[in-house]
């Protein structure tokens, strides 16, 4: 159970563990297509990042089998990370052009994640980028208890708002899971190449 499993802060010596959990967790989704090397990167550039709250789960046996990673203000977030971290991206970018041109276009357009439709959205909350549980640790309410001391957290530093998106189709579960913890819809969009999004908000 996730009574027996506590939170921590993500540090650096989490990073090949955060780098698996998301190969687990999300087989066939575009940023793991990308290779360790990029989700590398990524993480390390935002684990270290002090706009960014990295929480994780540890179970009984010491292990990190849960991260969420949430981006204090979602404005601009994954911008101010590329330029804080410019030389390891651009080793990353020059493989990707050679290895995969198509995939840098794609790359950047989905880690924005904006509506061209919704101009209301000014961006300034906070939003959950990732959360992931090992496909072995399922139903046992990790991300429940990620979720509810990221929120926790935050609230604690004085911020209001958190958002995340997630599939519009075939994604029923998730969207209930989402809505119980006090989410709403706050938008629907469309990112590349034609994937249908809801953008979902919660007070906190």
């Amino acid at each position: 159970m996730a009574s027996k499993m506590r939170t921590c802060q993500l540090n650096i010596n989490h990073l090949r563990k955060v780098v698996e959990l998301h190969e687990l967790a999300f087989k066939g989704f575009f940023l793991t297509e990308l290779g360790s090397s990029f989700l590398k990167q990524y993480y390390k550039s935002v684990i270290r990042s002090d706009k960014a709250l990295n929480l994780g789960v540890i179970d009984e046996n010491s292990e990190l089998v849960g991260f969420a990673i949430t981006a204090k203000i979602s404005k601009g977030f994954n911008k101010s990370i590329i330029k804080q971290n410019f030389l390891g991206f651009l080793g990353i970018a020059f493989k990707l052009l050679i290895l995969r041109p198509k995939a840098i276009y794609r790359l950047f357009i989905n880690l924005e994640k904006k509506s061209s439709d919704f101009k209301d959205d000014q961006g300034d909350y906070c939003e959950l980028l990732s959360i992931a549980t090992h496909p072995d640790k399922q139903g046992l309410g990790i991300g429940k208890k990620l979720l509810i001391e990221t929120e926790k957290q935050l609230k604690s530093e004085g911020y209001n708002n958190l958002a995340l998106t997630t599939d519009y189709h075939d994604n029923s579960d998730v969207i209930r899971f989402y809505e119980k913890s006090g989410y709403s819809i706050y938008y629907d969009f469309i990112t590349y190449p034609q994937r249908k999004m809801y953008k979902l908000i919660k007070n906190i």
